[in-house]
Formats: C-alpha cells, structure tokens, sequence
C-alpha cells in the first residue's frame, strides 16, 4: 500500500497544476544546429573565386571536392579550366566555413 500512495500523490499533484504555478516553469528550449556545409557550396564558392581573380578565364572542365573537416566545414577544391593541357590553369581552392557560417576562401593557388 505505501507504493501506491506517492504515485497517487504524484498525480494528483500533476492534476492540479493550472493556472500561475505551472505558468512558472520554463520550457526546455531546442537549438538548433547549423547545417552542414555541402561540397556543392563549396565548389560553388571557388568557382566564385576563380571568376572573381580571373574573370576572363575558360570554362570549368573539372572540379573535385574534398572534406579535410566537418566542423568547423573545411574544403579543398581543385579546378581545371578548359584548355589545351599546356595552356589549362588549374586552382586549388581552401574553403572555409567562417564563424558565422558563411563560406570563405582560406587559401587560394593556382598551379598551373
């Protein structure tokens, strides 16, 4: 019998939470997480990049994207342009996710 006792205690203690008391309690708040950066986003960025130092530049023929980190989002991307193999250029690109999430470009060479 003394089981029983607390558990009806406990519900009518649930039972009569109305009105300013339970008014009192603050929820749990959910955050939630920033997305992932994707390679898509990060290709899109170097190429950004690419046109932006050398807006006259070829098409792009090729670009790869590699996760180096998820968080923070790293990337290294590698682009060719098109182009005869001895007139190509080709860039490696480091993109960043910035402490605001925004995508930046942490490094940039060109290798050809």
């Amino acid at each position: 019998m003394r089981l029983i006792i607390p558990g009806l205690i406990a519900i009518v203690g649930l039972a009569a939470c109305q009105g300013a008391r339970c008014a009192e309690t603050t929820p749990t708040l959910l955050t939630a997480r920033k997305p992932v950066i994707t390679k898509n986003q990060a290709e899109e960025v170097a190429l950004n990049e690419v046109y932006a130092r050398h807006p006259t530049r070829a098409l792009v023929d090729i670009v790869t994207a590699t996760r180096r980190s998820v968080r923070p989002g790293v990337f290294d991307v590698h682009v060719e342009m098109t182009g005869s193999p001895e007139a190509r250029a080709i860039y490696d690109v480091v993109i960043s996710e910035g402490a605001d999430g925004e995508l930046v470009v942490s490094g940039f060479t060109k290798v050809q």
